[in-house]
């Protein structure tokens, strides 16, 4: 066990304690609905709660096969079109983008959450869910508590640091490259939680995730990095785009998504009301397209 394992969970338990508090108490003006094509291949995700914010169901696709998992991406652009920014919140998403979406409904059937090693930037980062409905509902479908976190990485990141690697009851998978590896050979063998799958390149990621569907994961959310996204799209390994675009200009200038995330059929569109007026939510579905062209 790394050193001050005690400290971590405690640090750990007060972590989820004060996100639950936060993703009940907090206020989420309610989306209207613009446009609702929902494929036959893509499953409804509802309660209460995220009904009566989100203004209906929300999609996710079912996986199928066995050769990877399904992969869909979430992102905030500025209005300009920026995605990259150090105080991602800072892009103007609004609460409800935040809350429902991000850390509700995009991931709460995922087995895993993926992230480039530029989005662990926080002491305090564990992507997961906090809404007690959507804790119940991965529950109900015999999900972990937490979704798996993946993260990947060139040169290797700094295991002693963050909540996200040293909490035990949360598994880690790190795809690195070979030097990322061995950088971080001494801190791994003191965490066992974490599994490591080396990549020989960038372009290997998609025998990774075959690596990962034989490891059981069968839906992946990923969250950031733009570069990591732009790989993912590049190797067709992205089945869906959620993406919501807020009412502000902001973010670092000329970072916008790749076209390739676009290249999809519109499933729902979305209007934010409320503090959230000009905030517009939009599903992509790019497996379809991708299956016709």
């Amino acid at each position: 066990m790394p050193a001050n394992s005690r400290s971590w969970r405690d640090a750990f338990a007060a972590f989820a304690a004060k996100k639950t508090a936060v993703a009940m108490s907090a206020p989420a003006a309610p989306y209207v609905t613009v446009v609702a094509h929902p494929q036959q291949d893509l499953r409804p995700i509802a309660t209460p709660w995220s009904t009566s914010r989100f203004g209906g169901p929300f999609y996710v696709r079912e996986p199928t096969g066995s050769r990877r998992p399904t992969c869909s991406l979430v992102f905030v652009r500025s209005a300009d079109g920026n995605t990259v920014s150090d105080n991602p919140a800072s892009l103007g998403g609004g609460a409800t983008d935040y809350h429902v979406v991000y850390e509700g409904l995009s991931r709460v059937a995922a087995d895993a959450v993926l992230v480039g090693a530029g989005t662990v930037h926080r002491a305090e980062t564990i992507f997961s869910v906090w809404h007690p409905e959507m804790v119940d509902l991965r529950q109900t479908w015999g999900l972990a508590r937490h979704p798996t976190q993946i993260v990947a990485t060139r040169r290797g990141v700094d295991l002693d640091r963050g909540l996200l690697f040293n909490a035990p009851d949360v598994p880690v998978i790190l795809l690195a490259e070979s030097d990322g590896a061995l950088a971080m050979e001494k801190s791994l063998a003191a965490r066992p939680w974490i599994r490591l799958v080396v990549l020989t390149n960038r372009t290997d990621l998609t025998r990774a995730f075959a690596v990962l569907r034989a490891a059981g994961i069968r839906r992946i959310s990923c969250v950031g990095g733009r570069s990591l996204a732009a790989d993912l799209l590049a190797l067709k390994l992205v089945d869906d785009l959620y993406l919501t675009t807020s009412a502000q200009i902001g973010g670092v200038p000329d970072t916008p998504l790749p076209v390739e995330a676009f290249d999809g059929v519109l499933v729902l569109e979305k209007r934010g009301t409320g503090e959230d007026l000009g905030v517009v939510f939009q599903h992509f579905d790019l497996q379809n397209r991708r299956e016709r062209a």
